[in-house]
């Protein structure tokens, strides 16, 4: 028997320093020598394995055909390369790379064998936790509800999940390798393009956009894109992971949303134009009815003509009242009511707003008395219309709803903590009717009437509070209501505005529309008899506003015109003191004469007056943005007119 070599030499001390473990067997697979590394790879000293086999000690786990294979192999060729799991001495299962070698004497016969073997359980940890992250990757990008793919740095799809595929309608064959710009509409094409330039520069770590894309159906994909550009160990551009996320569905939603949208608001545009052109077709015959009945009321008439003419003006006032009523709420549902301030002065304002209402309070044997706090501001800065309004509206109310007695409209100060701002109290009190507890929660509710019967008893809409309410909620104001019914009611509220004691002006156009102190009589004008144009396409409106000037100005001169064509023509042989001026006309309307009037230097001068049966407020922004100086909306009311006239023709110097 041939002996085993003595490995106690200087080649075995090399064996014992190697990082690999090196076990050397017999013929009979007895341990003959164990190094260092196989010691604490194993767990085993050197002396505690010697002799014993190597089955024995290493407890090797083969398959059957690994066994098979490992025997082949070493009977074939004398080696054996290959991974297998054994046990250490604490029990545990390592993974063993191991690379066996028969050991030969000089005739060839197998004396032994020599292992070599290097633990890579960490390696192999490693390896499965890659494969298993590989494994659950795949799984994700296979099964994700959206559609992903992996492009390269110019667009070309190089890997694609069966989502993407679904969404476009084609196979993965017919994408992979392909630019998705050859899939995406023409005018979307260059999108993707620009995004993927500003990751490669850097400018951005994820790209989202949205992109339209040809199915092969020849539908529309509407896709919404996230897309996050992957980098090599030394920073260099890789690969696009890319998600599609088929939004299709809300686009068609947002598109119906859309239409639908524009189908309203092409609709509400409609309904504004309905009510504005009925309010116009209304207003314009309601001016005839209301105008000649006044003018006839100032006339020697019987008691009971005088009682019939009454009747006949308060309900022509109803409808009328009816009509900017349900224009208003439009406008405030609509949000489409915007406040524009000036500086107006304040006890003016309250007297004009007043005395609509001295026809009213006479004919019922009411009393209507002003009482006005001397601390109050001279000037303040207010929406002018819309605090008329309220004040119509509330001593309207007032007036309408009390029988006897009367009606008191106070208005205070109080301090306010805004700088040069004051706080104006205006308290409406009236004996009327009065209004329930149970009412009083509902009063500013629209279409309601504190009480079932008041409706049919003394008309309106309902609406006139509710107005109110938001009006002053847009001043940042507030409102208040006490009342006891068959007592009477107060209405309150409180306003907090700029105010100044002197207003300069620099006499600009823009000013000219501010209310100037006019305390005198209305006989006194500048000239004796002043020239008066009246620009106006219906006949019996100019015959009316020509008869109701002569009442105040017997002697004024009036001239006419149907449009602003004639009106020019005529303008170009005279000039006069003031022009009352129609808004819609055939061939040239106002607001385009008032702008060839403002070109000519000698016509700079004249108050221009507008006339309309539009819609209030619009009207009026237009009228004074193209120079016209006042607003006098349709029907006329004669007590208006008056104050007109005495704002723009009495002479300011005389007593």
């Amino acid at each position: 028997m041939t002996k085993i070599p003595d490995f106690e030499n200087d080649s075995s001390l090399i064996l014992q320093y190697l990082y690999d473990a090196v076990i050397v067997t017999d013929r009979d697979f007895r341990i003959t020598n164990w190094n260092q590394s196989a010691e604490k790879i194993y767990g085993y000293l050197a002396s505690e394995v010697i002799g014993k086999t190597a089955p024995e000690v290493l407890k090797t786990e083969f398959t059957t055909l690994d066994r098979e294979s490992s025997i082949k192999s070493l009977n074939e060729t004398g080696i054996w390369l290959g991974e297998v799991t054994q046990v250490n001495r604490r029990g545990d299962r390592i993974n063993i790379r191991s690379a066996v070698s028969l050991l030969k004497d000089a005739h060839q016969n197998v004396i032994g064998a020599i292992a070599v073997n290097r633990d890579i359980t960490k390696e192999k940890e490693i390896q499965n936790k890659l494969i298993e992250s590989e494994a659950r990757f795949r799984s994700s990008f296979e099964n994700a509800g959206s559609g992903v793919c992996l492009q390269d740095t110019n667009g070309k799809f190089l890997q694609v999940n069966r989502k993407l595929c679904s969404m476009l309608n084609y196979s993965e064959e017919e994408l992979i390798g392909r630019n998705t710009s050859e899939f995406a509409i023409s005018s979307d094409a260059e999108i993707s393009k620009s995004f993927r330039e500003q990751a490669l520069l850097g400018e951005a770590n994820e790209i989202v956009y949205e992109k339209r894309y040809h199915r092969k159906d020849e539908s529309i994909l509407y896709a919404e894109i996230y897309s996050s550009l992957v980098k090599t160990q030394t920073g260099e551009p890789a690969y696009f992971v890319t998600h599609f996320i088929d939004i299709s569905k809300r686009k068609n939603v947002e598109e119906l949303l859309h239409r639908s949208k524009d189908e309203a608001e092409r609709a509400n545009r409609a309904k504004s134009d309905f009510i504005a052109n009925m309010s116009h077709e209304i207003r314009t015959p309601l001016n005839g009815v209301i105008g000649y009945n006044q003018l006839m009321f100032s006339t020697n008439l019987t008691e009971t003509q005088s009682d019939y003419i009454t009747k006949a003006i308060s309900s022509a006032q109803g409808l009328l009242g009816i009509i900017n009523d349900i224009l208003d709420i439009s406008k405030i549902e609509a949000g489409k009511i915007e406040l524009h301030e000036e500086y107006v002065l304040l006890s003016q304002m309250i007297e004009e707003s007043i005395e609509l209402f001295s026809w009213n309070v006479k004919q019922k044997g009411i009393f209507l008395n002003l009482e006005i706090s001397p601390t109050l501001p001279k000037y303040i800065l207010v929406d002018p219309v819309r605090l008329r309004q309220i004040l119509i509206n509330l001593v309207g109310n007032a007036v309408k709803f009390t029988e006897r007695g009367g009606v008191i409209l106070k208005i205070s100060s109080f301090e306010s903590k805004k700088q040069n701002h004051v706080g104006l109290q205006f308290e409406i009190i009236d004996t009327g009717i009065g209004i329930s507890t149970e009412s009083l929660g509902r009063l500013f509710e629209s279409f309601w009437q504190a009480e079932s019967n008041s409706t049919r008893r003394f008309g309106g809409t309902g609406l006139g509070l509710r107005i109110t309410k938001s009006l002053v909620d847009m001043m940042q104001g507030n409102i208040f209501v006490a009342s006891e019914l068959d007592q009477g009611s107060t209405f309150c509220f409180e306003l907090e505005v700029e105010y100044r004691d002197i207003l300069f002006e620099n006499g600009g156009k823009e000013n000219e529309g501010i209310i100037q102190e006019q305390h005198l009589a209305p006989d006194r004008f500048k000239n004796s008899s002043p020239k008066i144009m009246i620009v106006e396409d219906n006949d019996l409106n100019r015959d009316l506003l020509g008869k109701m000037i002569h009442r105040f100005i017997p002697m004024a001169e009036l001239f006419d015109a149907a449009d602003g064509m004639i009106a020019l023509q005529k303008l170009s042989e005279m000039k006069p003191d003031l022009i009352f001026m129609d808004i819609q006309m055939p061939n040239m309307d106002g607001l385009s004469a008032t702008k060839e009037i403002r070109k000519q230097k000698e016509l700079e001068s004249v108050s221009i007056v507008a006339l309309t049966a539009g819609a209030l407020y619009e009207e009026r922004a237009r009228c004074f943005e193209v120079g016209m100086n006042y607003f006098l909306p349709k029907p006329i009311d004669i007590i208006a007119l008056k104050q007109v006239l005495v704002r723009y023709l009495i002479t300011k110097s005389d007593p």
